[in-house]
């Protein structure tokens, strides 16, 4: 039953943030991910082309987080990678580190289960205020 419900919440996932186009994966983004950040294969879950003005690409690890690559322009190619929000410049060596850094965070983070300890919490929640109600209840009915 709990792998049926994961299911579900993956392709809920993968409905709000659209239809999935197949597109192959170009060289110098290929570059950027396993050469500029020294990605493996077996480190990443899935890669989405965003629709941009700059080409950019969300990049899926396999603990549930995710981060971007996009075009610099002028030719230069993929180079900046935006992790947790902060841009990352791959060309440049000291901010390559950063992203290295900062890609190292992101992968070690547990697995994210979010939408579930959402639902379980509100699961508790409403298991506990049935409980409540009907001690309200019976504590009304003496009084009426």
């Amino acid at each position: 039953m709990e792998t049926l419900r994961k299911y579900i919440r993956k392709q809920f996932r993968i409905l709000k943030e659209g239809q999935m186009v197949k597109v192959p994966l170009p060289n110098d983004a290929k570059t950027a991910l396993f050469d500029y950040l020294s990605m493996r294969a077996t480190h990443i879950n899935n890669v989405q082309a965003i629709k941009s003005v700059i080409p950019s690409y969300k990049v899926y690890i396999n603990n549930g987080q995710s981060f971007t690559i996009s075009d610099i322009g002028d030719g230069y190619g993929f180079g900046i990678a935006t992790i947790n929000g902060k841009e990352y410049d791959l060309l440049d060596r000291e901010q390559n580190s950063l992203a290295l850094n900062a890609l190292n965070d992101l992968q070690t983070k547990p697995i994210s289960k979010s939408t579930g300890d959402e639902e379980a919490g509100g699961e508790d929640t409403a298991g506990e205020t049935p409980a409540e109600e009907p001690a309200e209840e019976p504590a009304e009915e003496p009084e009426a």
